[in-house]
């Protein structure tokens, strides 16, 4: 199963906004004094060193000398280096990635029982392959896993698992507990009857029991949601939070309610280290380590050092012998069956997190390839697949393509499914899926599609899609179309209903993608097109004027606009091609001029009544009225927003004439034209 969350490895542009969403004040405002390793750490003080995050997999998907067994040498020393110091995980080690599906978490325990963390709390993606195999990877670890808000349906914790536990560290007792995000059932494959507890109610009981239990300090091992680390620091007792569900990297520790909240990212990008004063509470050193390898990145893209962040080149790093046994022969077994190429590409793959945001090219492909599963009377119409579900954060090419990447992008247990769907609920279903402003990624569509383009926007809690087309065809919401996803999105959304299941094909989305390239195609080369484009504001007051030669549109700038990006303007008919803008200017309102011929051929070629002038603008931050922490456009993805204006064919045709023998009212009836694809940059 897949989860719904947006890793990222990089935000640091993001930080003063992630600082105000939780409402903490940093450390350094507080003026602790401690400088990096430079600190005095007295006996009294006991360290926290953290986390794993490690999404099943021995090494980092695009700089494989960030692996497992260096992570360990450096987790190793510091533990070594600093008095009253444990290792503690926060979950997703046992999936998702290639390695995961292959072994279903075995491999990952084996390397977790050799690096014999304190405590893991355990996430969402050690449940992707049912609870009975969570308990048994639970139960074959010599270490604890803590989750304190999952119950059984009798109120049991987790078979195998903990809600919480003491470890001793040195001379003092630590008390630990783990928290999964609330919303555990949407987000992976946990039973409908089994139980999820708010947060601020699991960490009461956890302290109380923790307290009882002789705990000096208290630790949150945490898979939660950046956003939801307050409440829970919140809580009396409550003393450090470590780790989280969303993957972000802080650039320093942050306080709130009294109590420590750390994030410092997830597989081995990091490890963060937390020094406290036991009878105080209070920190007195931290450091993050950042990895990276010099023989990848130029010196300009070296981490940079600082009081608190160490940056480490992993080339310098010696592989733990133990950890590194363990991982090269199971990397090795899995090369075995998939590291021969299958398919080259002739253009980058964009596997990564993008994914979210934008349409990208291997989107494009991989639901394309959906469209060819099973051997139905009729052809499948549209598919649809959820971005997280694309979960390699990498990009791929140009050039060979292995068995292994296409596992590594698509590692989850999901099969594919044909639903018929009404227009209406494909249109719900498209709607459903964005998201919408405030939030800390900006507007995101959420999903990569093909056979379907359509206009999507997402402010203040209205996420819209409109002007749909579905295989170049405007929708129609009492008709049906047949309808391709995996059974994770068949499963978390209404619009599917057993009603209208027509094949479950019994093929995982991975292994599916990547037979049919092998089979298939020799080369492929995918390249974005205007299957979602993204509409900010709307202005449907147009005029029209022009000849033969030069159609000209104008319209004012409204509230929401501080001004047009000149370069970005184009009319578009989805599947039928687009018209860009011979000028744009904007001295007294906005005016964009097109070949009059290429636009009438794009109205003829689509055959409908309107298409949409789209392009970009610099959006006025006062109207759509966000944080002061956020800045838009925020998603990094985008450079603007997007502004549509309607233009109809009634707007243009009266005033070009007789072009290519075509009279003011000859539009044909039926027909198409070709259906060349356009591209654009960000779509």
């Amino acid at each position: 199963m897949v989860d719904n969350h947006q890793p990222v490895k990089n935000v640091d542009e993001r930080r003063r906004r992630l600082l105000a969403t939780v409402g903490g004040v940093t450390l350094g405002a507080l003026g602790t004094g401690a400088t990096g390793t430079a600190a005095a750490v007295e006996e009294d003080t006991l360290t926290i060193l953290h986390d794993t995050h490690f999404h099943g997999r021995f090494q980092d998907s695009d700089y494989p000398e960030l692996d497992i067994a260096r992570y360990q040498t450096l987790v190793g020393d510091l533990l070594a280096e600093y008095p009253n110091a444990g290792f503690f995980g926060n979950g997703d080690d046992l999936a998702p990635s290639v390695l995961g599906l292959e072994f279903e978490g075995e491999h990952m325990i084996e390397a977790l029982n050799e690096m014999e963390p304190a405590a893991i709390g355990a996430g969402n993606h050690e449940f992707d392959f049912g609870t009975d195999v969570a308990t048994e990877r639970f139960e074959e670890s010599e270490f604890p896993w803590v989750i304190a808000n999952l119950l059984t349906p009798e109120g049991e914790p987790v078979p195998g698992a903990e809600r919480w536990t003491t470890v001793e560290l040195g001379d003092h007792t630590v008390g630990v507990f783990g928290l999964g995000v609330e919303n555990f059932h949407g987000i992976t494959d946990y039973p409908d009857d089994w139980q999820v507890l708010g947060h601020e109610e699991a960490s009461e009981e956890a302290v109380a029991a923790l307290r009882e239990a002789g705990a000096e300090f208290i630790v949150c091992a945490s898979h939660a949601n950046t956003g939801d680390h307050p409440t829970i620091a919140s809580v009396d007792g409550v003393d450090a939070v470590v780790g989280s569900h969303s993957g972000v990297v802080f650039d320093e520790p942050d306080e709130s309610h009294g109590a420590v909240i750390s994030e410092f990212g997830d597989e081995f990008d990091h490890v963060g280290r937390l020094t406290f004063d036991v009878d105080s509470g209070e920190l007195v050193d931290w450091e993050r380590l950042d990895l990276y390898d010099s023989e990848e990145l130029d010196e300009a893209d070296y981490p940079e050092e600082t009081d608190h962040h160490t940056p480490v080149d992993v080339q310098d790093v010696e592989r733990d012998p133990g950890v590194a046994e363990i991982a090269d022969e199971y990397i090795d077994e899995l090369e075995e069956r998939l590291g021969e190429p299958i398919v080259e590409s002739e253009v980058e793959l964009n596997a990564s997190f993008d994914n979210y945001s934008i349409e990208t090219g291997w989107g494009n492909l991989m639901t394309d390839l959906m469209r060819e599963v099973g051997d139905l009377d009729e052809e499948i119409d549209v598919a649809l697949q959820n971005a997280g579900g694309i979960r390699s954060d990498a990009t791929y090419g140009p050039g060979e393509i292995t068995g292994s990447d296409v596992m590594n992008i698509l590692p989850f247990p999901n099969e594919i499914e044909v639903y018929e769907l009404t227009g209406e609920q494909l249109h719900s279903y498209l709607e459903g899926s964005v998201r919408p402003m405030p939030d800390d990624f900006g507007a995101q569509p959420g999903i990569q599609v093909s056979g379907v383009s359509y206009e999507w926007t997402g402010h203040h809690d209205d996420g819209r899609a409109r002007n749909v087309w579905v295989r170049g065809e405007p929708l129609e919401d009492d008709e049906t179309y047949l309808v391709a996803t995996n059974d994770f999105v068949a499963g978390r959304n209404d619009e599917f209903t057993e009603d209208g299941l027509v094949l479950h094909s019994g093929q995982f989305l991975g292994p599916f993608v990547m037979d049919l390239l092998d089979e298939e195609y020799e080369t492929v080369a995918p390249e974005r097109e205007h299957r979602m484009i993204r509409v900010d504001e709307v202005v449907d007051d147009v005029d029209a004027d022009g000849d033969a030669e030069t159609l000209t549109l104008s319209f004012a700038e409204t509230d929401a606009m501080n001004a047009v990006e000149e370069g970005t303007f184009r009319l578009v008919a989805p599947e039928h091609g687009v018209v860009e803008a011979e000028s744009v200017s904007a001295d007294d309102g906005v005016e964009v001029a097109l070949e009059t011929e290429a636009v009438l051929d794009l109205f003829d070629d689509a055959n409908v009544a309107e298409l949409s002038l789209v392009g970009g603008f610099d959006p006025d931050e006062e109207y759509y009225d966000y944080d002061d922490s956020i800045e838009l456009p925020a998603n990094e993805m985008y450079d603007h927003y997007k502004v549509r204006v309607p233009v109809t064919a009634a707007d243009v045709r009266p005033l070009t004439g007789d072009v290519k023998g075509r009279g003011a009212d000859d539009r044909p009836d039926e027909g198409r034209g070709d259906e060349a694809s356009s591209r654009e940059k960000d779509c």
